[in-house]
């Protein structure tokens, strides 16, 4: 299943329902955050990675992200936060919400690639290309479409931007490359893609 604006936002505002957030903005927030990260994640990740295995050739790889952490994502948010001066009593329950909900998403992301070099084998690398101020930027485009205008809206579309951007960039992501090659031999390769 790839990635999708309205499931992340669903997933944040579950979180939010869950730590007890019932403002009447929550669902608001929840679309535009979710909606933010997605589009900003599909638009500019790149993968890259190094494949190994048997058969000179050019295999297809798919594969997914692993070691994104709810809470790992939610104290990277928090900490932004606190960088930002957003220290309000909830500050801490809103990042690890946003957090849990991002871990459990980015999960379901699938990564499609190209190796070149090697048809059959196994791959990892990172994705690239995500930063936190180009999802900050997406984030607060997206509150602003929601009606979500106050004083500090772009300033914690800034704060969650960095958050995640930072611990996206540490997964890993893993793949399975399949391809016709030749000789049966060892090989490797440079593999190239995207998440979708």
């Amino acid at each position: 299943m790839p990635l999708a604006g309205p499931a992340l936002s669903g997933l944040i505002y579950k979180q939010f329902l869950d730590k007890k957030f019932k403002g009447t903005k929550a669902l608001t927030l929840a679309n535009a955050i979710g909606n933010g990260v997605v589009m900003n994640i599909l638009s500019t990740n790149m993968y890259s990675g190094q494949g190994v295995g048997i058969g000179v050739g050019v295999g297809s790889g798919t594969g997914s992200i692993k070691g994104i952490v709810g809470p790992v994502v939610g104290l990277s948010i928090y900490g932004q936060m606190l960088s930002k001066g957003l220290k309000g009593t909830k500050a801490l329950n809103l990042a690890m919400a946003i957090g849990s909900a991002f871990a459990t998403h980015i999960k379901s992301g699938m990564v499609t690639s190209v190796c070149a070099g090697l048809a059959n084998g196994v791959g990892v690398g990172t994705l690239k290309g995500v930063t936190g101020a180009a999802m900050g930027t997406m984030i607060t485009t997206m509150m602003m479409a929601q009606g979500i205008k106050g004083t500090k809206a772009a300033v914690l579309a800034s704060a969650i931007g960095n958050g995640i951007a930072n611990i996206l960039k540490m997964g890993i992501i893993t793949t399975t490359i399949k391809g016709a090659g030749y000789p049966p031999s060892p090989s490797s390769g440079k593999e190239t893609g995207k998440m979708m």
